[in-house]
Formats: C-alpha cells, structure tokens, sequence
C-alpha cells in the first residue's frame, strides 16, 4: 500500500445483494431468453397431447430450474468482487487496482489490469472482471461532484485504454 497512490476514497456505501444479481440475471436472460421460451412452450404444447409431458415440465420448473439456480448462485455469489459489493465498505481507488475498507481492513479486490469493461449507469459504474462479474462503484459513493467528473472523465479513459 506505500507504493501504491491513492487517487480517489469514497464515502461508505452498498447494494442490495437483489439489486447487485438483477443485472447478472437480466444478461443470462436475455442471452438464452428465446431458448427456455422455445423450450417451455413445446412442453406446454406438447403437453396437450399426452400428459407425461406436463410431468417433465413439472420436474423442470422444481428439479433442474432450482439446479441451475443454484449453481448460478455457486458460480457468482462466492466472489470477491459479489461479496464486496454488497456489504458496507469505503472503497479506495489507486493506480493499481479497487482495494475495499471493510471491517477496519484493507482488502484488494481487483487490479486494473484484471478488468475487462467497464459500463456506465446514472446510478453507478459497473467494473466488470468477467462476463458476469462485476463491481459495482456507485456514483453516490464519492464525495464531491468534482471527484466523481475527475472520475470519469480523467481517470476512467487512462484504464479502458
């Protein structure tokens, strides 16, 4: 931490953990929407001709859609950069990487050089790791207007680039 800069500190905030899954679960959605639409409506209709096929879609809705949504959560709700996006923590922004205050302690949650993309909300920037992890940095978290353009306009375009 001496060597590193410190070049922005926010002020305490969080996410609900619903808010914080509602963009991962919105893009898988979207992604493989027109699949399980396709999917449910054979079922459905081929459910009025022979009714087994209402017992595979019942053993979908309660056997394999609790499957996947359990490994979904497995998948992305054990990373450091979910947990940490959701609990009350102060973030400090240096030229390395995001290191999160959380508990008294400094921890570093992600390295620039580690990001993939970064997208811009009017509520907050999504720091994305992987194509369904992210951090999530709220616009509401800096302290001053001023800090938050310095933010944007200076220092983000340095690390897309």
């Amino acid at each position: 931490m001496d060597s590193q800069q410190v070049l922005f500190e926010t002020l305490p905030f969080r996410i609900s953990s619903s808010r914080y899954f509602s963009v991962i679960v919105r893009r898988l959605l979207f992604r493989w929407l027109s699949l399980s639409i396709i999917s449910l409506t054979l079922l459905i209709a081929a459910t009025c001709y022979d009714l087994r096929f209402g017992i595979v879609l019942l053993m979908f809705i309660f056997i394999i859609l609790p499957l996947v949504l359990f490994i979904f959560y497995y998948n992305y709700a054990l990373r450091p950069e979910a947990f940490y996006s959701v609990v009350e923590k102060s973030v400090t922004i240096t030229s390395q990487g995001i290191d999160c205050i959380y508990n008294e302690k400094t921890h570093n949650i992600l390295n620039w050089s580690n990001v993939q993309r970064i997208e811009r909300d009017n509520k907050a920037f999504y720091i994305f790791t992987g194509n369904n992890t992210y951090f999530y940095l709220s616009r509401e978290a800096f302290a001053s207007i001023e800090e938050l353009s310095r933010f944007e306009k200076d220092f983000l375009p340095s690390i897309i680039s």
